[in-house]
């Protein structure tokens, strides 16, 4: 019963080894920046209706997903799995509401945020959106 006692030590000693390592890790993450982060939103002049892309990095936990959020309500699609070849992971975001908007990118213990400022929609539609040809040809646009 002895030996017993002592193989049960040993795992039990390994076990928490091993939980300090993982621990220290997603305690070091954050200042690394290397879990999610980097999250950013494409376009600007942001409107109700509009479709954006949200993008995040994820350059070290690829196997777990990552969830958007958008004022702390999930977004449609979300959470999304990254892929193994890349080191971004993206979801498409069309808010509803003009006004603050606190975008987030969540992964485990991790996340980052963004403050957008979204307007009202100046035209039904996605006519307001863009679309024009100075998005094709981005040397067209003003400014």
């Amino acid at each position: 019963m002895t030996t017993h006692h002592r193989r049960f030590g040993r795992a039990g000693f390994g076990i928490t080894a091993f939980g300090a390592v993982a621990a220290s890790i997603v305690l070091a993450a954050p200042q690394a920046s290397a879990w999610v982060g980097n999250l950013n939103v494409a376009g600007s002049d942001h409107k109700v209706g509009c479709s954006y892309k949200l993008t995040a990095s994820v350059e070290v936990d690829r196997l777990t997903s990552v969830k958007f959020t958008d004022n702390g309500v999930d977004i449609p699609g979300s959470p999304v799995s990254p892929s193994l070849l890349s080191g971004t992971v993206s979801i498409t975001w069309k808010p509803t509401t003009a006004g603050q908007h606190k975008l987030e990118a969540r992964q485990l213990l991790i996340s980052d945020s963004i403050t957008v400022t979204v307007g009202e929609a100046a035209v039904t539609g996605s006519a307001g959106c863009g679309g024009g040809l100075a998005d094709l040809f981005p040397s067209l646009s003003a400014g």
